[in-house]
């Protein structure tokens, strides 16, 4: 009976396998639907970066016009995030982040040649810099005179109070004497980059420290945040000093063809690494290795949806995103030879094959959750406090690792067991010992 439910449960798990390798590569349309697809298959849903999407990388250096703040992080990160909320508003595809004292903005398109390129470079370098702006005045109009100032603000903060989006500013102690001046008028007229409005101040509900301003959603919020810092921190991005050639101006274009090739090479390089290990299992560990490439094809399908479900503002799969992924899978490869050679041993000491799978398992699967929780513990504090590569591996590394220590540990115990029912013989695990050997029962 155990033989036929685990025969069972093979079959099962090797159907659902074949479900979500489907559903993983292909997208396709819902019956009834009229647009060209409504599933995207898992691994085209992740969130790929511009070496395998085609575009162009333009790397901005940051000069400080100003000597008054020195906090030249805070503000590369707050210019960052307005430079994303300005380009994503003139509908470009972009990724834009902060690399040392660098910004780099990804637009994502297919360029065939230089020309075009570089006439969207020119496009997109007026759209970043132009300036930003906040102030807070008593009476409506440009020309009017600005009360509060970018320098008056001490901080701001986009979040939610209960059901409410809110920007909080907080004013410095100048800042706070004038905007107690836009108190005494009763109204003031806020100018936030191209926006602006009115708002109501009394004196019993404002006071002149701080103010929170509810606005329509958290995205509005942020967008008015990134405005407010960015004009505190008066800096100028800078592309090129002549526009002469795309090594000067520190753009390099990835083209269709190029990024085609890109995606080819990376399914190429993780079905490499995958027949790897599926094919060394096997060929030491007979039965129980196809066992491990099911095991194996498991933890790749799991990786890629979890990958497709992360947030596009906090994964872009970029190159060194695939290099982390597959050192992960090796890795799970790595812990499935520890598992069976510990089960070797187990078996050559005289224990028959259901024992040595056992104890095999019980010595080593302490070993390798211990290794997947070192490995986690450094890779999340590098993402917490690492630059935008440097998060790009550490997410993806630390999917891999919760993956294939998921399927290492949990499907090895039970797949290894279940085949113990279905194969009796030593010559199915590859396992070998002495013949003077006792066998144990």
């Amino acid at each position: 009976m155990k033989k036929k439910h685990s025969i069972a449960r093979f079959i099962l798990i090797s159907v659902l396998c074949a479900i979500f390798a489907v559903l993983t590569i292909f997208s396709f349309s819902l019956p009834g639907s009229s647009k060209d697809y409504d599933f995207v298959g898992f691994a085209r849903a992740i969130n790929l970066g511009i070496e395998y999407r085609g575009g162009t990388v333009a790397t901005y250096s940051v000069q400080l016009n100003s000597t008054n703040n020195q906090n030249i992080q805070e503000g590369i990160a707050s210019n960052a995030t307005r430079i994303k909320y300005l380009l994503d508003n003139e509908g470009y595809d972009t990724n834009v982040y902060q690399n040392g004292e660098d910004i780099v903005v990804e637009y994502f398109d297919e360029y065939f040649n230089e020309e075009s390129a570089f006439d969207l470079a020119e496009i997109v370098n007026d759209i970043i810099n132009e300036k930003p702006y906040f102030a807070i005045k008593t009476e409506q109009g440009d020309d009017k005179d600005e009360i509060v100032k970018p320098t008056d603000v001490e901080s701001v903060i986009a979040t939610t109070s209960g059901s409410q989006n809110v920007l909080f500013i907080t004013f410095t102690k100048e800042g706070a004497e004038n905007f107690q001046k836009v108190i005494d008028k009763g109204t003031g007229y806020f100018y936030i980059g191209s926006s602006n409005f009115s708002m109501s101040l009394s004196k019993d509900s404002v006071t002149k420290e701080y103010i929170g301003i509810v606005v329509s959603s958290l995205e509005t919020a942020k967008n008015y945040a990134s405005q407010i810092k960015s004009a505190k921190y008066d800096m100028t991005l800078k592309l090129y000093d002549n526009i002469t050639s795309f090594e000067k101006m520190g753009t390099r274009i990835y083209t269709s063809q190029e990024a085609n090739r890109n995606v080819v090479m990376l399914i190429c390089l993780t079905v490499g690494i995958f027949l790897a290990i599926v094919i060394s299992l096997v060929c030491i560990y007979k039965t129980m290795g196809l066992v491990g490439g099911l095991i194996m094809l498991i933890g790749i399908l799991l990786q890629i949806i979890l990958l497709q479900a992360i947030p596009t503002s906090v994964l872009t799969f970029t190159v060194v995103s695939s290099f982390a992924s597959m050192l992960a899978m090796a890795l799970g490869g790595l812990s499935l030879f520890v598992m069976f050679r510990s089960m070797s041993a187990e078996y050559q000491k005289g224990k028959i094959i259901s024992a040595s799978v056992k104890f095999g398992y019980n010595k080593v699967w302490k070993f390798l959750l211990d290794m997947f929780i070192l490995l986690a513990i450094p890779t999340i504090i590098a993402f917490i406090f690492g630059t935008f590569v440097v998060k790009q591996f550490a997410i993806a590394f630390i999917c891999g690792l919760a993956v294939y220590g998921l399927v290492t540990l949990l499907f090895g115990k039970y797949f290894t067991k279940w085949l113990t029912y279905i194969k009796f013989k030593n010559t199915d695990y590859g396992f070998k010992r002495e013949a003077n050997v006792d066998e144990l029962k």
